[in-house]
């Protein structure tokens, strides 16, 4: 009864861990997909300071 309450135990950790990389992946996507918009942004507002004529327009 022990032995297969360790398997058990075991497969169930195996499971977490299994998700747990999965979920710590994700947010890594999401982190970078957030930062590269951010970088976006900011070079536009820098090019916007750097070359305002470029900008009278809009």
């Amino acid at each position: 009864m022990r032995v297969l309450q360790l398997i058990c135990q075991t497969t169930a950790g195996l499971f977490k861990q299994a998700w747990l990389s999965l979920h710590s992946v994700a947010l890594v996507l999401k982190r970078r997909r957030q930062q590269l918009a951010l970088n976006v942004i900011e070079a536009e507002r820098l090019d916007r300071i750097r070359n305002p004529s470029k900008y009278l327009g809009k």
